[in-house]
């Protein structure tokens, strides 16, 4: 049983107590009769009130997705759903996939097993990156931090096998690393290779990982947006790398080369010499089949769904894979999640719920502008352009008026299998963001990461906006029935949550416009360092769950609670709306 130590409450937090009082312990006063109910599915690593509403709202949209792929249910007129319910049915069909076993990824796998040296590899480096492989480098195009009206183009290092960095200094991830490569193995074989080659190619994987990872940020040194901005003019990251002929690649992979790069870690690319070399290649080809046929493994048979579960269920925690409908489900809803969202809130969605929170939002942003004019610390010159970038935030409730038309390019071929679909989806993604690099920053879109079923809320400092999806306008965060009292304490807090990351030791760095700018003085922001400080100080070593918090990492999302809660407490006090 894991024990948490909630800061102002008495005893072990985790064991439910419903005869506790509130003034010795809110946590469980308020929880103990969740905590009693609550179980976690063997599909899931946790339980919590947004993985309930998220079972609640898949298990609406699982019904109409199999009433549409059955034609149980005409299919609504919405551009490209029908698309997402033909990845569905494909996703089902397991008689096929067990059928097709490994067939589907042969083709691509024989393009890796065809490197046969390092030349190979520079001169088919183009065409790897379009074909959406993992690879050592990794680029993207974005709004540019510092001119985030326009796009650039991003370097930065790939996914290690573990989820962050800084896990490969812990002693428990050689028992991880040990379970990743005999799954490794396993699949390899699965796909047609011989258990000698495959346990070979995994050991260099794993080999190959290690060294890569050694010059990764770390989650806390990723956790400062600003300093993942380092431009590089095209000719000076070039001139970086001793083995590749990068002038080649972007010649090949833009119709003009942009200027400059922005490297997200200088010390990766400091480093790319000793990891993508000639005498590397073994390695580095190792690397690249061992994390094709693991994201591969999900759209297969499901002995390879089964051969690929071990690494997750140690990782994660979970006890079983998703059932067939849930899996189809959660890919139809990985390749078109704006689709899916938009369906899901014209079907679901109020226009009444979107009028309350609105209002609830400038309400917020009232008292906020309040606290800053009544700030006791922060000079006239501070506070004027707290104040703008407070005016300036761009409220995004519910759904987007427009989607991104990607979508209209993907395409989904029943005569073709799921993984062969999934891999056409990614190559099309991949070319959709690189003709993006010299288009202006459509901020109007959502993106992919924000659909109006997903159960969240976001703040972007690069976009200086705040997203409430419409999935998490509802129960147990919000709802009609609810008294403002309640509803300021749901949803409310989550606001205030969020408005307040534009100021945490983040977002305090972009302006108004998301841009990465400088806009304190600096006795202002050396005392405002000094508060971050003491909150990091405040939450660092807390045991929970058998674990030492860092501070540092969760310093942004406890400056958010405090402010949100701060600031929903006030704005219910003046109950004058």
């Amino acid at each position: 049983m894991n024990t948490f130590r909630i800061r102002g409450g008495l005893g072990d937090s985790a064991v439910a107590n419903t005869n506790v009082k509130l003034q010795d312990n809110l946590y469980l006063a308020t929880n103990s009769q969740w905590l009693e109910k609550a179980k976690i599915p063997a599909d899931r690593p946790l339980m919590d009130s947004f993985v309930e509403l998220d079972t609640k709202i898949r298990k609406q949209l699982l019904k109409d997705f199999d009433n549409f792929a059955f034609n149980k249910k005409k299919l609504p007129d919405l551009d490209n759903l029908d698309k997402a319910i033909t990845l569905y049915k494909l996703t089902l069909d397991f008689d096929k996939r067990n059928a097709d076993s490994a067939q589907p990824i042969k083709p691509d796998l024989q393009k890796l097993l065809s490197l046969s040296r390092f030349s190979d590899f520079n001169q088919n480096l183009a065409q790897l990156i379009k074909d959406a492989f993992s690879l050592p480098l990794y680029f993207y195009v974005d709004a540019d931090m510092k001119n985030t009206s326009q796009n650039s183009l991003y370097f930065a290092s790939p996914n290690s096998f573990l989820p962050d960095a800084s896990a490969y200094k812990d002693p428990s991830s050689e028992e991880l690393l040990n379970t990743f490569e005999k799954q490794s193995a396993k699949l390899l074989t699965l796909a047609g290779l011989s258990s000698e080659d495959s346990k070979q190619i995994a050991t260099n994987a794993v080999r190959f990982d290690k060294k890569l990872a050694k010059h990764k940020k770390s989650q806390e040194e990723i956790n400062d947006f600003a300093s993942m901005y380092n431009a590089y003019s095209t000719q000076q990251f070039a001139s970086s790398f001793e083995f590749l002929d990068i002038e080649q690649l972007l010649n090949s992979l833009f119709s003009k080369v942009p200027e400059k790069i922005i490297v997200i870690e200088p010390d990766y690319l400091k480093h790319i010499n000793e990891l993508v070399n000639p005498e590397n290649f073994e390695e580095l080809k190792s690397w690249i089949l061992v994390k094709f046929v693991n994201s591969s493994a999900d759209y297969l048979s499901e002995e390879f769904q089964k051969a690929a579960f071990p690494y997750k269920q140690a990782v994660e925690g979970v006890r079983e894979l998703p059932s067939t409908e849930k899996q189809a489900y959660r890919v139809a809803n990985r390749v078109f999640a704006e689709v899916i969202g938009i369906y899901y809130a014209q079907s679901y969605f109020g226009s009444t719920a979107k009028a309350n929170v609105e209002q609830m939002i400038n309400k917020m942003l009232e008292t906020y502008k309040q606290r800053l004019q009544d700030n006791s610390w922060l000079s006239e010159s501070t506070k004027n352009e707290a104040l703008k970038k407070l005016d300036h935030i761009t409220l995004k409730i519910g759904y987007p008026d427009k989607i991104s038309d990607v979508y209209n390019d993907i395409q989904v071929s029943t005569n073709k299998s799921l993984s062969e679909n999934i891999s056409a989806a990614n190559k099309t993604w991949v070319q959709y963001s690189f003709n993006e690099l010299y288009k202006p920053v459509d901020r109007t879109l959502w993106g992919p990461g924000a659909p109006a079923n997903l159960i969240n809320a976001f703040y972007d400092p690069t976009k200086n906006d705040i997203t409430f999806p419409a999935a998490i306008l509802q129960k147990p965060f919000y709802s009609s029935d609810n008294t403002l009292s309640e509803n300021l304490g749901g949803i409310g807090a989550v606001i205030a949550h969020e408005i307040t990351h534009a100021f945490d030791p983040n977002g305090s760095k972009f302006d108004e416009f998301g841009n990465i700018r400088n806009w304190w003085s600096e006795e202002d922001y050396n005392k405002f360092t000094e508060l971050s400080q003491a909150e990091i100080e405040l939450f660092d070593g807390i045991i929970c769950g058998g674990l030492k918090t860092n501070g540092k990492l969760t310093v942004g999302e406890n400056v958010a609670d405090l402010g949100g809660l701060t600031v929903a407490v006030e704005t219910a006090k003046k109950r004058k709306w």
